[in-house]
């Protein structure tokens, strides 16, 4: 007992006498996070058009508002096969080792040991020639138990240890980042889709109609009627909506395939999605928007753990510049008769404390430290970068949804005005006051419009859907 009472009280003079020799933490500024989002204007805008309302953010599973179960079928597949997803919950599970593994040093560290060693000594050889009792065959058996623990007086392993776990959740939100990605993904892959099906049944239409005005003009020119002009440019006609046609298919089974890879389907399966209902699904404009946005993105989330990580890394490497302390221990047994290895005389031990202090490292420290600190303000920046191109986006979206249900306002005036006048066309036509050609040149008219106002439509349910993206999905901590 006085020989560890003895080495405490040496441990701690060295302790007073070295702590003042300590070398100087260097100055060093670090930047400041932006808290809010500035983007309240744009909101407020966008509710005194009467085209939004205020309402709850988006819900975890907000693609079912869209009430299709061929979309929600092919996000439930992505959800669970996506590779994406997989790796990121791969990333996400070696993060929480990895803090474990920081975790650990907070604790002693006790390892047990057992070997044992045989040897045979030559009748000859130096020992047994000068000390002849030795045996000609010795196993010594060894038991024994080490001890060695840091003593984290300036909290450099709790940092580090939360640094590893904030590096954990910005692996979670992370994987919700990818999730929202691939689901926003999905759906604006989807709409489009849809619109080019409802565009290949309008061109299909107008195909028909172009055919039957070619028709015309062919029997119009062979009685004399027509001349072979007519004949030639409703040929052309047909042959340019055919055209489109074919270009239709063509994006149609490129979307297929691009819908597959993000469902995580092989090119070879089987995906049969038909033309569907537009089914209108507004997004609402959450009443505290600006506030609440920071804990809805999960990229953004991400971004400030990380962050914050480096922030806790900073003040680990702040502790490099005080004493490091350290206590190791051992005791076991030892003999070359396992008969008498437990006995008492048997026992071996030591007790080592021990500290390091830095006084001269030629920068090394100094350096490690402002390392620490460029690479947090680097991610401060970064994360303050995020902030206004988040901002944007809201933004963006926002006024994408609001021009896109103008314009489509717009357009059902226009689409109605060309129905009525079709609808008088073909009365007259059945009155014999107008020829088919007229009538089916206002159909095509008709046509033209509805596949304008149908892209329009499509482009506003991708807008919703970019909206849903800006707004974090259904996301929050």
């Amino acid at each position: 007992m006085p020989c560890y009472s003895a080495c405490l009280i040496n441990l701690s003079v060295f302790i007073l006498i070295f702590i003042s020799g300590c070398a100087p933490i260097p100055e060093h500024d670090m930047a400041c996070m932006v808290q809010s989002l500035e983007c309240d204007q744009v909101v407020d805008d966008a509710l005194t058009a009467d085209e939004f309302q205020k309402g709850d953010w988006p819900k975890v599973a907000w693609w079912e508002d869209f009430n299709d179960p061929a979309l929600t079928r092919l996000i439930g597949q992505a959800l669970e096969l996506s590779p994406t997803l997989q790796r990121a919950e791969a990333r996400l599970k070696a993060a929480a080792q990895k803090a474990l593994q920081k975790r650990s040093a907070l604790f002693p560290e006790i390892d047990g040991s057992a070997d044992t060693n045989w040897q045979h000594y030559a009748k000859d050889s130096f020992f047994r020639a000068f000390a002849p009792q030795i045996p000609a065959v010795i196993n010594e058996i060894n038991l024994g138990l080490s001890f060695i623990y840091e003593f984290d007086f300036w909290g450099k392993n709790r940092d580090l240890f939360q640094a590893a776990q904030g590096l954990m959740r910005a692996e979670i939100a992370e994987k919700k980042q990818a999730e929202l990605i691939l689901t926003t993904s999905i759906a604006y892959g989807y709409m489009q889709l849809q619109f080019l099906l409802q565009k290949q049944k309008i061109l299909q239409q107008m195909k028909v109609n172009e055919a039957t005005i070619a028709v015309i003009h062919s029997k119009r020119q062979d009685h004399a009627i027509g001349s072979i002009s007519p004949v030639l440019q409703a040929q052309t006609d047909t042959l340019d909506v055919q055209a489109m046609l074919i270009g239709v298919e063509q994006q149609i089974q490129e979307e297929l395939h691009e819908l597959k890879a993000l469902a995580g389907l092989g090119q070879d399966a089987e995906l049969e999605i038909a033309a569907m209902p537009l089914q209108k699904a507004e997004v609402a404009i959450p009443e505290k928007l600006s506030l609440d946005l920071i804990a809805r993105r999960p990229d953004l989330l991400a971004q400030k753990e990380r962050t914050e990580a480096l922030a806790k890394e900073v003040g680990a490497a702040k502790t490099d510049f005080y004493p490091n302390i350290n206590l190791s221990a051992f005791a076991g047994l030892d003999s070359i008769y396992s008969w008498t290895l437990f006995r008492s005389q048997n026992y071996s031990g030591f007790v080592e404390p021990a500290i390091h202090l830095p006084i001269f490292t030629a920068g090394r420290l100094k350096a490690q430290l402002m390392e620490k600190v460029a690479l947090f303000n680097e991610a401060v920046f970064t994360y303050n970068g995020m902030i206004l191109q988040i901002a944007k986006e809201v933004a963006d979206s926002l006024t994408a949804v609001s021009y896109l249900q103008r314009q489509i306002e717009v357009r059902e005036l226009s689409v109605r005005s060309l129905e009525q006048e079709a609808g008088f066309v073909a009365r007259r036509y059945e009155h014999a006051l107008e020829s088919q050609l007229s009538m089916l040149s206002a159909q095509n008219s008709v046509l033209e419009m509805q596949l304008m106002q149908t892209a329009l439509q499509y482009a506003k349910q991708q807008a919703n859907i970019q909206l849903i993206r800006a707004l974090g999905g259904g996301y929050c901590e």
